[in-house]
């Protein structure tokens, strides 16, 4: 292949829908139709046009999606390793099964922003994702040049697998065709997938396609309602002297990304962790990779190293790879603290909160790795381990959902507490998927361990709360603050009980595994809790003080942030100031009952809201990170 890249994206969602009238856990998944369209698509012809100069990108286009590829403004991805213009595509690692390296592009029914294209009526389907690349240059080509378009997709993967209805189709752009210069090439209806990544070569010799300012993309025809019909695309090639009978890729590289190489947890307050920092480290961890070459066996060398604040600590790994065979998919062991090899454990001067850049790394094999030098790729995996003030066994990505149908239905998760604390809250994610349900409500809960399971409940609390949706970005965590603070120690579980039947859909990581011995449910008053039969972990994330001054999730704090609200009480607008702005700044308004009636994310320092319209009462403005859900601020405005 080509270039490496890695992608520790925290990325994305998939759904069964598992129906039954009975009351029961349910682990969700779902299901267009561009058949139609696309048969009804006739052939055109577009005469061969002059070339267009500028901006385009020369042969060979390549793309792993083993890094941020998407037009973005984060100063730290280089503009060079941009190759598409429009997306509403997702880059992640955690979605797909097996594919050809680390990192895929995934479309499914949600914007760019995280959201669903229609969340107001849950059976609609239509056009949701486009993946465009930028302008490339084909002038002066000819058929003769043997220009091919190659790409590798899998439907489904761990998330929600397209149906029949659902496809997946490649168009091709006619430089200078007008209005209608998209043509369609290539479609895969559902039904035809394969559990495989399959790989597709399209030729591209047509006059009016080999000329300055040709332009390919990737659209889906999905259920536009949510995290549904996900279609991954990795490996995708542009050059010319492609002959599709004898071409492979010379590339060994990672398959997934890595989230931990701590014990039991994915993050964990660092103030927990300092009571017994070898405890919890895995002794040991393994990586996944794969050859791609039908025709190269080489030698693997690998190794990870920890990154805090520039003291780095690195380990070549012993039990290196010695010869990798052709088409090989292997594991890698590395030592991390087993007491005999490594004996290796987080360290840091902060009292309250550490974040550490880890990475794993083998040899650089592959052609073009040049291009992109000096940033992470397929030849690393990169993630940050958080410790701060939360603990986390799942890994930030939901492929799928959980959810229960029965009123009255508790959910708790299970947690083995360091040291004694005080619980603030619950970050939790709340995935969308086709029924909005932000008017549904449900009670924080938190219990004592009874043999085992659940028992008596810690503390009261009466405040309702709401499912919170963002379109700030997939995979954001809302937190939820216990009516009081509660002293906790030892083993505790946390949840909540829902008011409805109404599957409230929490995010659920398919690539962890905590459910089994960790979640339990009860379905409805006086039922016995059950343990969970669903593989995965659930989105559920205890948040405690552990030293901190405010329930915050990242190594800056906002210090001393706060909102000023003024006329208070209003009648017909408010003004809202705030002393600190962030990108990730998000203004909530809710009423007394939790329920969200506005949200607004915070460009500036002041921003007007209308409230003429609203009924009269108590409601609550807070500030949020609108990345995380956590609280930053919050003050009372009285609506007369």
């Amino acid at each position: 292949m080509m270039g490496k890249i890695n992608l520790f994206v925290a990325c994305l969602i998939g759904m069964f829908l598992i129906q039954d009238v009975a009351a029961q856990e349910v682990e969700k998944e779902l299901q267009f139709d561009a058949a139609s369209f696309l048969r009804a698509q006739s052939e055109r012809e577009f005469p061969a046009r002059s070339a267009k100069g500028g901006g385009s990108v020369s042969l060979p286009f390549f793309d792993d999606f083993s890094t941020y590829s998407l037009p973005t403004d984060n100063p730290e991805i280089p503009v060079e390793l941009q190759r598409w213009e429009e997306s509403g595509a997702r880059i992640n690692g955690t979605f797909p099964i097996l594919p050809p390296t680390i990192g895929v592009a995934t479309l499914d029914g949600m914007d760019g922003t995280g959201y669903p294209y229609n969340f107001n009526q849950p059976d609609i389907y239509g056009p949701a994702d486009t993946l465009t690349s930028l302008p490339i240059n084909l002038g002066g080509l000819t058929a003769a040049n043997n220009v091919h378009l190659t790409f590798f997709y899998q439907g489904g993967g761990r998330g929600n697998a397209p149906d029949g209805q659902d496809s997946l189709i490649v168009e091709f752009l006619a430089p200078g065709g007008g209005e209608d210069a998209w043509l369609p090439i290539w479609a895969i209806e559902g039904p035809e997938i394969s559990t495989e990544f399959e790989q597709v070569f399209l030729s591209i010799s047509e006059n009016y396609f080999l000329q300055d300012g040709f332009r390919f993309r990737f659209r889906n025809y999905a259920t536009i309602t949510g995290n549904l019909d996900h279609w991954h695309i990795d490996y995708v090639f542009v050059d010319a002297n492609i002959d599709p009978e004898n071409f492979e890729f010379f590339e060994i590289a990672f398959v997934y990304p890595m989230n931990t190489i701590l014990r039991d947890f994915t993050a964990m307050p660092w103030t927990h962790f300092n009571e017994n920092p070898g405890l919890f480290m895995a002794d040991s961890v393994t990586t996944l990779q794969r050859n791609l070459s039908g025709s190269l066996a080489d030698n693997v060398t690998s190794g990870f190293k920890t990154d805090f604040e520039g003291s780095i600590a690195n380990f070549l790994n012993p039990f290196s790879q010695v010869v990798v065979s052709p088409f090989e998919i292997f594991n890698t062991g590395y030592y991390v603290n087993d007491g005999d090899n490594n004996d290796y454990s987080y360290e840091a001067e902060n009292d309250t909160c550490a974040v550490f850049d880890v990475s794993f790394y083998e040899d650089n094999i592959g052609i073009l790795y040049q291009e992109k030098i000096g940033v992470p790729n397929n030849d690393s995996i990169v993630f940050k381990q958080t410790f701060t003030n939360y603990y986390a066994y799942d890994d930030g990505s939901a492929e799928r959902a959980y959810a229960l149908n029965t009123a009255g239905g508790k959910v708790a998760l299970k947690y083995q507490l360091a040291t004694a604390d005080t619980l603030l809250g619950m970050f939790i994610h709340f995935t969308p998927l086709q029924n909005n349900n932000f008017a549904e409500t449900f009670l924080l809960r938190a219990w004592y361990n009874e043999s085992g399971q659940p028992g008596g409940e810690i503390g009261d609390n009466f405040q309702f709360q709401n499912p919170h949706y963002f379109t700030d970005g997939y995979d954001v965590f809302a937190f939820y603050e216990y009516d009081e603070p509660l002293p906790v120690d030892g083993t505790i579980y946390v949840g909540f009980t829902q008011d409805s039947n109404t599957e409230l859909n929490i995010g659920l990581d398919k690539n962890t595994n905590s459910n089994p011995s960790k979640l339990f449910y009860q379905l409805g008053v006086g039922a016995d809790w059950q343990s969970s039969s669903i593989q995965g972990s659930v989105m559920i994330r205890p948040v405690f003080k552990s030293g901190k001054t405010l329930v915050w999730n990242g190594i800056e704090e906002f210090a001393g942030a706060r909102i000023d609200v003024f006329p208070n009480p209003a009648s017909d607008y408010v003004n809202v100031q705030v002393d600190q702005v962030s990108n990730n700044m998000l203004l909530e308004l809710v009423d007394l009952n939790g329920r969200l009636v506005e949200n607004h994310l915070m460009i500036s320092s002041s921003y007007q809201m209308l409230v003429g319209d609203l009924p009269k009462g108590m409601y609550i403005l807070q500030l949020l990170d609108s990345q995380t859900g956590q609280m930053i601020a919050r003050e009372k405005l009285l609506i007369k």
